[in-house]
């Protein structure tokens, strides 16, 4: 397929972002115009140099957005309230945005939702909040599968992710590391929680068209180390927490359960699962699991052209097509 030359602004060039960003790199049909973070220890810099890429590809970080992009790739922030005036100022530049904000992939707050809408329709443009999870793993892989199914009673979808591989601020965010003590007061105050479930809960049952009757709090409980583990960044000793396991469902005409099981130590067990009771019965498992940062910067990178074909307005996954680009 032949895509015309897109250009692409990266907005935020922390971990994911510098993934995102050495992906875009890679692209015939991207040209890279502009790279955006607020850390004054980049700004001015080339960004080849910013993301260890070990040469420059002359663009240099700057504090703010400069140029016109036909698309601004954005990672900054999880919650949705906390990144809405970055979304809103980016849509009103007549750009379209795709955005790894978890909160963004399944907008539960109906204003921001709103008036992030009527700002991307007023401007002939599309915002789209994927990743892999959510984004894919959780949400817009199970309900592919229920495709070939002619009735679906329950969905069952568990995700098993091995953090030893992935950036430390995940690990930390897992709790690796803390005593059984720290990780609930942690979670208690908010500081431990994997952003994205209920809302890749809400789009299961949006795409399946299905009102839940009822939807379970998130109960997140800490995963104990059965010996000690030693990652790249951190230590974990038996007993202390490797870990989170979240889960949450909904009950309704169909069933759907989602359960995420994320520590340092996960080697043997890590392995992504869809299991579909109806007719016919459909399981399907991606052994080791798809890993969650390299897998996000595809699923950003790959989603632009379709998200330059798209209507405009703010868009979920399951408005989109999705392949390899």
């Amino acid at each position: 397929m032949n895509t015309k030359t897109i250009t692409v602004a990266q907005y935020g060039i922390g971990p994911i972002g510098a993934e995102i960003t050495r992906l875009l790199l890679t692209k015939s049909w991207v040209k890279l115009v502009a790279a955006v973070d607020i850390d004054p220890d980049k700004i001015g810099k080339d960004v080849g140099e910013v993301i260890g890429l070990g040469r420059e590809v002359g663009v240099k970080v700057t504090g703010e957005l400069g140029v016109k992009a036909d698309v601004i790739c954005h990672s900054t922030g999880s919650r949705l309230r906390d990144v809405a005036g970055q979304l809103k100022a980016l849509l009103e530049r007549g750009s379209h945005v795709v955005s790894t904000c978890e909160e963004l992939s399944f907008p539960l707050d109906q204003k921001i939702r709103e008036d992030l809408q009527q700002v991307a329709r007023a401007a002939q443009v599309t915002l789209l909040g994927t990743g892999v999870n959510p984004g894919f793993v959780m949400d817009k892989l199970p309900l592919t599968i229920t495709s070939v199914c002619q009735e679906v009673k329950s969905v069952e979808i568990i995700r098993i992710q091995n953090a030893s591989t992935r950036r430390e601020p995940l690990q930390r965010k897992v709790g690796a590391g803390m005593t059984t003590a720290e990780f609930r007061a942690a979670v208690d105050s908010g500081k431990i929680k994997h952003m994205g479930l209920r809302e890749s809960l809400m789009l299961v049952g949006h795409g399946l068209g299905v009102e839940f009757e009822s939807i379970s709090d998130e109960k997140i409980e800490p995963i104990v180390a059965d010996r000690e583990v030693t990652t790249k960044y951190l230590k974990v000793a038996k007993g202390q927490v490797a870990g989170v396991h979240q889960t949450i469902y909904g009950k309704g005409k169909i069933n759907v359960s989602l359960e995420l099981r994320m520590y340092v130590g996960a080697e043997a067990v890590a392995a992504d699962r869809v299991i579909v009771k109806g007719v016919p019965d459909v399981t399907m498992e991606i052994k080791d699991g798809v890993h969650g940062d390299r897998a996000t910067a595809a699923m950003v990178v790959n989603s632009i052209p379709r998200v330059m074909q798209a209507r405009p307005g703010v868009l979920t996954m399951d408005d989109i097509p999705v392949s390899f680009r």
